[in-house]
């Protein structure tokens, strides 16, 4: 298995159909399809078994992105990663292009350099200081380290050790992927408006991606 692409769920009926249409609308070969899905109560899972995926559940007592993602990265069989946020704010039809970049690069990140009108404004100087303090500290080479649109190898996935369990979860990566000096291609894209609710609250996601830096200064690759 060449690619595995993950998209992590909770109450997503109003999008997760559009965003599995658009994936297997694709030009690809040799991948498969995880969804992660965190004790959804409405209609995301049943939608998204009319579609040719492999459906994951959380555990009642590990859900959060975080421990989604991480419980994707587990179970899939694919040796290169991709995940994108099942809310249709970033272009499915450049996961092809990811594909082919982790050929040259460890690393590919979508920044979201236009459609910020999309983000609130007090999301939108999180993500800048977050951005400005991973790339001094850690030496992280894209422009976007809490994007929802990222590719790697499972062999560094493994090598993170990650830890997070909700949305701090790409910030980490990012850190990591910093310190491990990974080769990396950072390619802007427009972000676009949300189909539903966030479940994303921005205060608390500030204090958890605030933490997850400082918490990993003396963090090594091993």
């Amino acid at each position: 298995m060449e690619t595995s692409i993950i998209v992590p769920t909770r109450n997503e009926e109003s999008c997760i159909g559009k965003t599995l249409t658009d994936i297997f609308n694709l030009t690809l070969t040799n991948f498969e399809v995880l969804v992660v899905d965190g004790a959804s109560t409405d209609r995301t899972t049943e939608i998204a078994k009319k579609y040719s995926v492999r459906i994951i559940k959380q555990p009642a007592h590990a859900l959060g992105k975080g421990n989604g993602l991480r419980l994707g990265f587990r179970k899939a069989k694919g040796r290169k990663i991709v995940w994108v946020d099942a809310d249709d704010t970033y272009p499915i039809q450049t996961i092809p292009r990811i594909i082919r970049e982790l050929d040259r690069y460890d690393v590919v990140t979508y920044s979201r350099s236009k459609g910020k009108e999309h983000m609130p404004k007090f999301n939108r100087f999180g993500n800048w200081l977050f951005k400005v303090l991973i790339k001094t500290i850690y030496g992280f080479k894209g422009n976007d380290p809490c994007t929802g649109l990222y590719g790697t190898h499972k062999k560094f996935l493994r090598r993170m050790h990650l830890n997070s369990t909700h949305f701090a979860i790409e910030p980490e990566i990012s850190i990591k992927a910093g310190r491990m000096k990974l080769r990396t291609l950072d390619i802007p894209i427009r972000y676009r408006p949300r189909i539903g609710q966030t479940k994303l609250n921005p205060i608390k996601v500030g204090f958890e991606d605030m933490w997850t830096i400082i918490k990993h200064i003396g963090w090594q690759p091993r």
